[in-house]
């Protein structure tokens, strides 16, 4: 398992990523596990159905490649042509810096980031995090952040400066992010890791109500894979964390997808 630390305010939040069922952690005003693949009841959590993108990593690479749809597999192809590097680094200053600007342009809410239901540090990515990034003529385009255990590989942040260019790299760096997840399969696999998770999908109920999380999920589901259903466990330890929680009813604000699904660039 891994727990991820966050202080908000004057409140300790922890996320926890690659637990099988919930349980009480000490020291926490709220936790969070994520993406569990056992449905329990567990007294004082609340439970969540969630829905991810699971591609297994035993198969061989071929066809891993073959599942991938047809149009995904040529973008990934022109960025390749296109000298497009992807590498795994420790460049997580550039990186935090695309992903600030990212949420901004996002206009994601102060409230939400506030209440840890989403922020991650630069200290968090450091500590935790596997990043890979896309380069092109020498400037990194965005990246993807990865959590991994011996195991599982699970997409926690995707940031790109797509949204502050023109359409001609605009279309550059959608080609390089599916390169990104691409390149990182490959990864995993050579390590033996078993489970590459792209980190949540829409339901289709949510996803036709709303053309960027629809996109999400196409852009998902045309890597291949099997989508499954895991559960997300969430205990609020403080009363006034409680009180002010339930106060701005944070949890049907429209970016949750930003976070819970992560924040992919299409």
């Amino acid at each position: 398992m891994i727990l991820l630390d966050k202080k908000i305010l004057t409140f300790n939040i922890k996320d926890a990523h690659f637990s099988d069922y919930p349980y009480d952690i000490d020291g926490c005003d709220f936790l969070n596990f994520h993406y569990c693949k056992n449905k329990i009841n567990t007294n004082g959590f609340n439970r969540q159905k969630e829905l991810t993108l699971i591609i297994d990593l035993t198969q061989n690479l071929d066809t891993i490649w073959q599942n991938i749809n047809k149009d995904t597999r040529k973008r990934i192809k022109r960025a390749q042509r296109d000298e497009v590097k992807v590498r795994v680094t420790d460049e997580y200053d550039q990186f935090y810096q695309i992903y600030r600007s990212f949420m901004q342009k996002k206009r994601i809410s102060s409230l939400f980031v506030i209440f840890g239901l989403g922020n991650t540090t630069l200290e968090t990515m450091k500590k935790f995090g596997t990043l890979f990034v896309a380069e092109y003529n020498e400037e990194i385009l965005g990246g993807i952040l990865f959590l991994e255990d011996n195991s599982n590989i699970e997409a926690l942040l995707s940031a790109s400066k797509r949204l502050e260019v023109d359409k001609t790299k605009a279309s550059i760096i959608s080609n390089a992010n599916r390169l990104l997840y691409w390149e990182a399969i490959k990864y995993a696999k050579e390590k033996g890791i078993k489970e590459f998770d792209f980190g949540g999908l829409w339901s289709d109920k949510e996803a036709e109500k709303d053309v960027e999380k629809k996109g999400i999920n196409s852009f998902k589901l045309s890597f291949g894979g099997e989508i499954v259903t895991r559960y997300s466990y969430q205990k609020i330890y403080s009363k006034i964390y409680n009180l002010a929680y339930n106060l701005y009813n944070l949890k049907n604000l429209g970016q949750r997808g930003y976070y819970g699904k992560k924040a992919h660039n299409i």
